[in-house]
């Protein structure tokens, strides 16, 4: 069955640590892609994922036209972040582990989504059948040569070096 993702439903999340005493937390609105699945054989299942990194929302203007900047991603250079997965593992009724390539600022890495299969419902409003997914992962910035570091005069950094991403699918069915 293939779905493509809802790109009015799905988030991409993520939350870094800010000079070391609280938590910076941010967003990806537009969250694009394609989920194939076998239901009878989950393991055979694909994920492909694009988020536009314009579409960086952290609640602060000033902020996010930084993080667009190559301090950090890149955008004009970089203009989305991809995820391909390569393996889907069945933990139990609801729970999956999808693995895949995460490209992120020119460099790709695989990573571990630890992946909640939340249903499937069909839209009363246009009675196209949806799931939904959420799926967290972690991810060192400098992995993805994001090695901005700049400090405070005690030499904390600004910007912390482990990202949590939350991700949240909604998706359609397609045919």
């Amino acid at each position: 069955m293939s779905w493509e993702i809802d790109r009015f439903h799905s988030v991409a999340e993520f939350a870094v640590q800010h000079l070391g005493i609280a938590i910076v937390r941010g967003k990806f609105t537009d969250v694009t892609g394609t989920i194939e699945t076998d239901p009878h054989s989950p393991e055979h299942s694909s994920v492909k994922a694009q988020i536009m990194v314009n579409s960086i929302d952290t609640g602060a203007p000033q902020r996010d036209v930084h993080l667009r900047t190559a301090d950090f991603f890149d955008a004009t250079k970089y203009p989305a972040i991809t995820f391909n997965s390569t393996q889907i593992r069945h933990i139990d009724s609801n729970r999956f582990i999808i693995t895949g390539d995460l490209s992120l600022h020119g460099v790709t890495h695989q990573v571990q989504l630890r992946t909640l299969y939340n249903g499937a419902t069909q839209d009363h409003l246009t009675n196209a059948w949806r799931i939904g997914l959420r799926a967290i992962t972690k991810i060192d910035r400098r992995d993805y040569d994001m090695t901005y570091r700049v400090t405070n005069n005690a030499g904390i950094a600004l910007a912390g070096n482990e990202i949590q991403i939350e991700l949240g699918v909604e998706a359609i069915w397609a045919g």
